[in-house]
């Protein structure tokens, strides 16, 4: 889930060249010390993993997908451009936070719902309480000047923060307001009880089989 998306991926890609290896996933996960490995490179067991592209500016998760891979089969299901992750289980959160007065606090965490073996289809956004750490491991993205940052992690059942990816941008400043965000792909329904449907198109430069069309949203008090 992304604030201005693509577009300020983009517009932050050109602004920070400095930090453009943090947009590498695959970078993202050698920082804190995942298993995980570019195409090629075998797996150390068999096991379920996520595959992805290493660098995806398309947002939406764009081919992300869960699989099980055991010993040469790493040559076949992990494309080129691509690599595999260890898997960890919990409930998936994005983080916004903001620098105010030169001081870094958390804006918002959101924690999203989707559907065990897919990762590009949410079902849900629901802005909860969690307060999560900034991890140590982004310190020269704060160091870069940069104002706001937004970082997608999973939080396992012991409480370790598992992060996976991190923008130079906030991802729901934009929809705060919002309690609950469920996100309409093409032929979803538009209306549902107590909820008020918004556009918001995109397509993951044509790499999602049901492009998301818009929104469903409910709960204006923060």
């Amino acid at each position: 889930m992304s604030g201005s998306g693509a577009g300020a991926d983009l517009i932050a890609w050109n602004k920070y060249p400095q930090l453009r290896c943090w947009y590498s996933k695959l970078y993202v996960a050698q920082q804190f010390s995942y298993a995980c490995g570019p195409a090629g490179i075998p797996v150390p067991k068999p096991d379920n993993y996520v595959v992805r592209p290493i660098i995806n500016m398309a947002g939406m998760g764009a081919n992300s997908r869960i699989v099980h891979i055991e010993g040469d089969e790493v040559k076949t299901k992990v494309p080129p451009g691509y690599f595999w992750c260890q898997r960890f289980i919990g409930k998936q959160l994005s983080v916004d936070y903001v620098k105010e007065f030169g001081i870094w606090r958390q804006l918002n965490a959101y924690q999203g719902s989707n559907f065990e073996n897919d990762l590009t289809r949410f079902t849900k956004w629901e802005r909860v309480e969690d307060k999560v750490d900034m991890p140590k491991e982004f310190q020269p993205i704060l160091d870069s000047g940069i104002q706001k940052i937004n970082f997608e992690c999973i939080v396992t059942q012991e409480g370790h923060v598992k992060p996976f990816e991190v923008h130079m941008r906030n991802g729901f400043d934009h929809m705060m307001k919002w309690k609950e965000i469920v996100p309409v792909f093409k032929g979803d329904p538009k209306s549902r009880t107590g909820y008020r449907y918004i556009e918001g198109y995109t397509d993951g430069w044509g790499q999602l089989l049901y492009p998301r069309i818009g929104y469903l949203v409910k709960g204006d008090d923060k």
